[in-house]
């Protein structure tokens, strides 16, 4: 913003032209000098503003309030929810006080807002304002908590400057510095803009990738998508499926998957995932019979119940096959999440959904440009090639260049790291932050074996291994990076409890990790730095799961009998 200010204009303030401000208004260009009439623009910008930051407190306290009854998993901490609320009271108050100076005739602060230029008070009031709401604090996630405490201290500071010393602002904005800021600003946006046009022209599969966002489908996923860096399209239903009927029309054995990334297959095309195989070999008997993949990447037992119930019971399955990921699902971190319903209810829609409960955030947040999308693809793949040139890791396993992945995303010292964030599970001692998680993905297995068994449907679960559990290379140089003796350590457990719990509860289970530890190779079981399997881990799978499914079905007197591929 600039200041345009002349004698003529303010005769009871005749500090304001100071041979300084004449200076800075005569250098600082066309780009910033727009004449008079910025006083009423502004005047309504900190109105609104004010508005705004005692809605956001009032929020908050709402919000906060609303805390002590509910039941996270996870919950935000309190302390910086506190200070948010603090500075938005403090905003509002100051954002209310500059209003009415600026409404107050032949005040210092309106004659100082007239020159200022009324077309960059809105580009910045746009930009600014945007990206509050984009990062508003409720539902509290926790990366945007930060993002929304600094643009809270930088409006504060503004409006504090502009109270306290008008003419010390006045002075600071006709700088150069702030002229070259205003220019660079401007350009942005003007990338921003042509370079999304650009990109949604130029690269439909682009424009119609990104799985998640499609409140019509019963996942949130997005219909008849491509799958960028995996072989495959999504269905009308959003899941990385062929097309289904809901309706069953004739009695051919009919599974339904449930189940995370592994499930939807990730890595791999449509035609090596398990699951696919899996319908293969049943179709060597009964050419029409079905699994019906219904997985979602990042989802846990607690999600996928949630689906089954609001979708997946229509297509009255035989049986259910759920897929249990060692690496996580062991811990239903997200066990109690439905006790705020606006988190996950999306348009009174009775299904879990991936957004973050900010409306603007999730239309028109990053996630949503896909110039966005683009060049994060382009700089993680880059970057990824650049890692694998200068460590010398050479190429990657013959067995999963299928895939199409030639370089991992992820360096190995990263994803080393990553292990941690899950490594209480393999600890031989219970911790309790361990015990609290294993008894919500208990209680939520129960549930929905009893809500199967209501309906005379069966349950199967598959435990999948982590890759660490199989690679001993891999065990040794994750205790010698966190400086741990291996005594602690057992990374058989969550196979021994899960095993245990699964024959209490007479849930048969399929354990994978016999078979994979018996191949020998992990490194040609995953994808390198990365737990998910490649093309040879899913066939394996099948082989493995192949025989019980079959004997499940045979008991419904489903399936004759049992044929490889």
């Amino acid at each position: 913003m600039g200041v345009d200010l002349v004698a003529e204009n303010s005769p009871k303030n005749s500090s304001l032209t100071d041979p300084f401000i004449e200076s800075a208004a005569a250098t600082a260009g066309p780009i910033v000098r727009q004449g008079q009439g910025g006083e009423t623009l502004l005047l309504w910008l900190c109105g609104i503003g004010s508005i705004g930051a005692w809605f956001t407190a009032g929020d908050l306290v709402s919000y906060l309030w609303a805390l002590t009854s509910s039941k996270l998993a996870n919950p935000p901490h309190p302390g910086l929810l506190v200070v948010i609320l603090l500075l938005a009271s403090s905003l509002g108050l100051l954002l209310g006080l500059a209003a009415w100076r600026i409404w107050r005739r032949d005040s210092l602060h309106q004659e100082i807002a007239v020159g200022w230029s009324p077309w960059l008070m809105v580009l910045w009031g746009v930009c600014f304002g945007g990206i509050m709401l984009i990062n508003y604090p409720t539902p509290a996630q926790a990366h945007h908590l930060d993002k929304f405490l600094i643009g809270l201290l930088v409006a504060v500071v503004w409006s504090g400057w502009f109270l306290a010393r008008p003419q010390s602002l006045a002075r600071a904005l006709d700088g150069r510095l702030v002229h070259w800021v205003n220019v660079a600003l401007v350009n942005l946006v003007v990338f921003l803009a042509v370079g999304e046009a650009t990109v949604r022209l130029a690269d439909p599969l682009l424009a119609r990738s990104g799985l998640f966002g499609d409140k019509h489908t019963p996942a949130n996923l997005k219909p008849h998508v491509p799958v960028r860096g995996t072989i495959g399209f999504s269905n009308a239903q959003g899941f990385r499926d062929r097309e289904r009927v809901v309706e069953r029309i004739s009695p051919v054995p009919r599974v339904l998957a449930l189940g995370d990334s592994f499930t939807w297959g990730a890595g791999v095309s449509y035609d090596e995932a398990f699951v696919t195989l899996l319908e293969r070999r049943l179709q060597a008997d009964e050419p029409a019979a079905e699994v019906i993949n219904v997985g979602v990447p990042a989802w846990g037992p607690h999600e996928e119940f949630h689906l089954l119930k609001a979708y997946g019971i229509r297509f009255q399955p035989d049986l259910v096959m759920l897929s249990f990921f060692i690496g996580n699902d062991i811990q239903n971190k997200r066990g109690d999440d439905l006790s705020l319903p606006q988190f996950l209810i999306v348009a009174g829609q009775s299904y879990y959904v991936h957004s973050n409960g900010n409306w603007l955030h999730d239309r028109i947040g990053p996630d949503r440009w896909y110039l966005y999308h683009d060049l994060n693809y382009l700089f993680r793949v880059g970057g990824a090639r650049v890692r694998q040139a200068l460590s010398g890791e050479g190429e990657r396993a013959p067995s999963a260049a299928s895939s199409g992945e030639f370089a991992p995303l992820v360096s190995h010292e990263r994803y080393v790291r990553g292990i941690y964030e899950r490594s209480d599970i393999y600890l031989a001692e219970d911790t309790r932050f361990f015990a609290q998680h294993w008894a919500r993905t208990q209680d939520t297995l129960l549930a929905l074996r009893e809500f199967l068994a209501k309906r005379g449907i069966p349950l199967l679960l598959v435990a999948i291994p982590d890759h660490i559990q199989l690679d001993g290379a891999l065990q040794r140089e994750y205790l010698a990076g966190i400086g741990q003796a291996a005594e602690p350590y057992d990374f058989y457990k969550p196979q021994r409890l899960l095993l245990a719990w699964c024959r209490e509860q007479g849930i048969p289970l399929v354990d994978l990790l016999p078979a994979f530890e018996a191949a020998g190779s992990p490194e040609t079981l995953y994808f390198r730095n990365d737990f998910h399997l490649t093309a040879s881990g899913h066939r394996l799978a099948a082989q493995v799961i192949d025989p019980v499914l079959q004997a499940q079905l045979g008991a419904l007197g489903k399936v004759k009998g049992s044929k490889g591929l």
